[in-house]
């Protein structure tokens, strides 16, 4: 664990900025068009912190992580939707949603596509209680590509209200792990488990946030 950075934050609003300064430097360090953000409690709030004045975001885009399948009744529930509204508005046009329309299976297939074609920068991820980045829910192979999964029932869950969506196209292990860097959010309840499995614990399907031990460039930001 040499290789990662740990950033122990103070509190929410130090986590925010830390979490723009992470993308920043990332987008100055890497070439690649796109920038994956999580979608949850934990990360949402943060982006209200990145600099939109960076001349690094010319050219980029922005993509969650995942998206749910099928899509939710309520327009307003689907991660772009989230991430549209959390984002400044000055980033808002460079949000590319992630297509699940038709063969979502398909859809994966040439999501990774692109991101391989297109370079993937930075990806920021939340930190399930149960080890799940993106959805990579346990158990997860290191090799696992951008993939439709079915959502766990504590997952689906804490989600809201998404019906009739009961699966997600998600960022795949193998995805993430080509990133040019990455940081895992590990605020909130319930994460003090996942965290440790991440920074002492061996590498483990059972715990997918363990493969990104293998990063070059993984930062951990807590709250303490």
């Amino acid at each position: 664990m040499d290789d990662v950075r740990l950033l122990r934050c103070p509190d929410r609003a130090a986590l925010a900025r830390e979490t723009g300064r992470f993308v920043g430097d990332a987008l100055a360090a890497h070439a690649g068009r796109f920038v994956a953000l999580a979608v949850g409690d934990s990360t949402l709030p943060l982006y209200g912190a990145l600099d939109v004045t960076d001349p690094a975001w010319s050219d980029r885009s922005i993509t969650p992580v995942d998206e749910l399948v099928p899509p939710p009744a309520d327009p307003a529930q689907r991660f772009s939707a989230r991430l549209a509204a959390a984002l400044p508005v000055e980033l808002r046009s460079r949000l590319v949603a992630i297509d699940v329309d038709g063969d979502a299976a398909r859809r994966a297939v040439e999501l990774d596509a692109r991101l391989e074609a297109d370079g993937l920068a930075v990806v920021v991820l939340g930190l399930g209680p149960d080890g799940h980045i993106a959805f990579n829910q346990p158990p997860t192979s290191s090799d696992a590509p951008s993939r439709v999964v079915d959502l766990a029932a504590a997952n689906l869950s804490r989600l809201g209200p998404v019906s009739p969506a009961r699966r997600a196209l998600t960022l795949g292990v193998a995805t993430i792990l080509a990133a040019g860097s990455v940081l895992v959010v590990a605020g909130g309840a319930g994460k003090a488990q996942a965290l440790d499995h991440l920074l002492t614990g061996p590498e483990d399907p059972a715990w997918p946030v363990t493969w990104l031990r293998r990063h070059a460039r993984l930062t951990v930001a807590t709250i303490v």
